[in-house]
């Protein structure tokens, strides 16, 4: 493996964190020295627990949001904008800086992207194994079954950030995957 090439984020690596409804587990930030609270970063990628029935989101000043729900079924209304009902695997992005709400407990996939950065939230789903090309900041997330790139394995529930300008990667029979394909 080369370490500038891309990089594999295991399950251990993630920064776990407490907020009033649950938590959220920080799997990537960039730039890499940047602090979610003081809100200098580009690009944030976390996954959220939702363990009260209705919360209400923290506003981001400046922030664009996806967020995409891994397990359950949430109802998200932002205040004089839209609302819309997700279920497993369906996703919605909205401003951080709309008042917005929810009701129903979830584990969702949460990207925050800000400034000129901006990314799309694509779930892939794989019935035979299957070579995928990846670019450059793109993040990987595996939900079900592993990949391979090189000599590395990527396992359920640990992630994959690419830093050269294209990987070949194999996904293995019956994979379910996140790709944050982002452009700063």
């Amino acid at each position: 493996m080369n370490p500038k090439e891309y990089s594999i984020i295991k399950k251990s690596d993630w920064i776990i964190t407490s907020w009033s409804g649950g938590t959220t587990s920080q799997l990537f930030i960039y730039p890499a020295e940047s602090d979610f609270k003081n809100g200098n970063y580009q690009l944030r990628i976390s996954i959220a627990s939702v363990e009260v029935e209705t919360s209400t989101f923290t506003p981001l000043k400046d922030v664009n949001r996806t967020l995409l729900v891994l397990e359950g079924n949430l109802s998200l209304s932002h205040k004089n904008q839209h609302s819309s009902v997700l279920k497993q695997y369906d996703q919605d992005s909205f401003s951080g800086n709309w008042q917005t709400s929810s009701i129903g407990k979830v584990l969702d996939f949460n990207v925050m992207t800000k400034g000129n950065t901006k990314s799309e939230v694509r779930m892939i789903n794989v019935s035979e194994e299957t070579i995928l090309t990846c670019l450059k900041d793109d993040f990987i997330h595996v939900l079900e079954g592993h990949l391979s790139i090189d000599d590395a394995t990527v396992n359920r529930k640990e992630s994959l950030q690419i830093s050269i300008k294209s990987k070949k990667l194999v996904l293995s029979q019956e994979s379910r995957i996140v790709l944050v394909r982002t452009t700063f």
